[in-house]
C-alpha cells in the first residue's frame, strides 16, 4: 500500500520535522503547505519532503491569530482556519495527484505521526466497506453556524469532520475530491471539509454515509497507533470514562449534551 502525506503547517517546525522523519522510513510521498510564519527559522526545508510550497499567512502572525480567537469568543470577525486550511489542503491534494500513490492523509503541522500501525488498520478498515474517505467527528458539540452563532448543534447524521486528520483515496482526489473545497462557514473548518464530501458524493449519486467511513464520533482519539495529536487538545479524562461520556453524547439530545458541556467547562474553570 502506497501513501502520500499532506501537511498543513504554520509554525509548528520540531514536530513537522519530525513527523517527516518517521514517514520516510516507510517511503511516503510527503507534500508540505506552509502559512508564512514570518520567522525565518519556523520555515521548513522544502528539500526534506517532496513538495513544499509556502503561502501568505493569512493572521498576519501568531499574535494576531491569538487576538481573532479571542473576538470570535466575543461574537466578532470570522475565523482564520476556514480560510487557511481549505486553501492549503486545497493546494495539497492538487500537487499530490502526480504521485504514484493508493491513500492520501492529510494532518495539520501539530499532528505527529511515528508509525502507520493505526492508519493501515483505518485504510484496510475503509478498504472492507467500500468507503473512500475516513474521518472523525465531534458528536454532542455545538459549533458556530454560517452566521457566525454558536448554536451548530453536531448531531449523529451531520457531516462536518476534524480537519486535524482525514483520509481518501487517490482516485477520489483525482477526481476533484478536497482539490476545490469552498469556504461554505466562515467559522466553522469542520463544515468547510464535511460540504465537499457531501458534493463529491452527490456527483457519484450516493450519500454522506456511503462515501464516508467514521473512525470515531469524537475529536482527538488517542487509540490511533502512532498517531498523535496536539497535547493541549487532548482530553484529560481517562480513556475508558471518555468512552463512556462519548457514547452518552453521541446517543443524547442537545439539552444533555449542553448540560454535560457546562459540567466539564466549571470542571476546567476549577483546575486553573
Amino acid at each position: 500500500m502506497k501513501l502520500g502525506f499532506i501537511i498543513s503547517m504554520y509554525d509548528e517546525i520540531d514536530i513537522v520535522k519530525e513527523t517527516i522523519i518517521n514517514l520516510r522510513k516507510y517511503d511516503c510521498k510527503i507534500i508540505v503547505i506552509q502559512s508564512d510564519p514570518g520567522n525565518k527559522e519556523m520555515i521548513l526545508d522544502g528539500s526534506i519532503c517532496d513538495k513544499y510550497e509556502k503561502m501568505s499567512d493569512i493572521a498576519g502572525n501568531r499574535e494576531e491569530y491569538a487576538k481573532i480567537i479571542e473576538e470570535k469568543k466575543k461574537g466578532k470577525g470570522e475565523m482564520i482556519g476556514p480560510i487557511a486550511l481549505t486553501r492549503n489542503f486545497n493546494k495539497g491534494h492538487l500537487l499530490i495527484q502526480e504521485f504514484d500513490i493508493d491513500y492520501v492523509i492529510a494532518i495539520t503541522g501539530d499532528v505527529k505521526i511515528t508509525n502507520l500501525i493505526g492508519i493501515t488498520k483505518i485504510i484496510n478498515k475503509m478498504n472492507k466497506q467500500n468507503k473512500k474517505i475516513g474521518g472523525t467527528r465531534t458528536i454532542g458539540y455545538t459549533m458556530f453556524d454560517e452566521f457566525g452563532k454558536f448554536t451548530q448543534f453536531q448531531y449523529k447524521d451531520i457531516s462536518n469532520i476534524m480537519p486535524q486528520f482525514f483520509i481518501s483515496n487517490i482516485k477520489s482526489v483525482r477526481e476533484g475530491l478536497f482539490c476545490n473545497t469552498e469556504r461554505t462557514n466562515k467559522y466553522t473548518t469542520e463544515q468547510c471539509f464535511g460540504d465537499e464530501i457531501v458534493r463529491y458524493a452527490k456527483e457519484k449519486n450516493m450519500s454522506f454515509f456511503n462515501v464516508f467511513y467514521r473512525i470515531c464520533d469524537y475529536g482527538y482519539p488517542r487509540f490511533i497507533n502512532g498517531l498523535y495529536y496536539n497535547p493541549e487538545q487532548i482530553s484529560r479524562i481517562p480513556p475508558p470514562f471518555e468512552g463512556f461520556i462519548n457514547w452518552i453524547r453521541y446517543h443524547s439530545s442537545q439539552k444533555i449534551n449542553d448540560w454535560i458541556t457546562k459540567q466539564f467547562l466549571k470542571i476546567e474553570k476549577s483546575k486553573k
